[in-house]
């Protein structure tokens, strides 16, 4: 469950033009920030996010929702359907996806990499290869309380 090899210091604007993209500063800002996010963030934590990070700069509502719509169709992200019904987004990539959402708050947080549940993941991936299906996405989500709201 490693974050993508894409390095913090990528040069952003040329993956998104690599993708067929404008490399708009909202654009390079939106892919960073969702690089260097631990866990899914939704839209409106995202905007709020951005707009501390260089409140000059603020990006509107409905910008970011197209941003993050192209961003998702590039594939250079993926959404991930929260039980609240709250979409958020996340690094997209070869890797697995197995989360843990807190049914009360509904944050979401990365399963544990020694989880047997990543384990059997990474094997059902593996199988998936050897038969030939490359193009596959596996998405885990796991419900229950939070250490805060228990």
């Amino acid at each position: 469950m490693q974050r993508n090899a894409t390095s913090p210091d990528a040069d952003w604007e040329e993956l998104l033009h690599t993708k067929g993209l404008r490399a708009t500063r909202a654009a390079v800002a939106a892919l960073k920030s969702i690089h260097s996010m631990e866990k899914p963030i939704s839209h409106d934590d995202l905007l709020q996010h951005l707009g501390q990070q260089n409140p000059s700069a603020l990006v509107d509502s409905v910008t970011l929702y197209r941003i993050l719509d192209r961003l998702s169709q590039a594939k250079l992200i993926e959404k991930v359907l929260g039980s609240d019904r709250i979409w958020r987004y996340t690094v997209a990539g070869e890797r697995l996806h197995g989360f843990y959402e807190c049914e009360s708050c509904h944050q979401h947080f990365n399963l544990p990499q020694s989880s047997p549940l990543v384990t059997l993941l990474e094997q059902f991936s593996k199988q998936l290869k050897r038969k030939g299906d490359a193009a596959f996405a596996i998405s885990l989500n796991v419900h229950g309380r939070c250490h805060e709201c228990s």
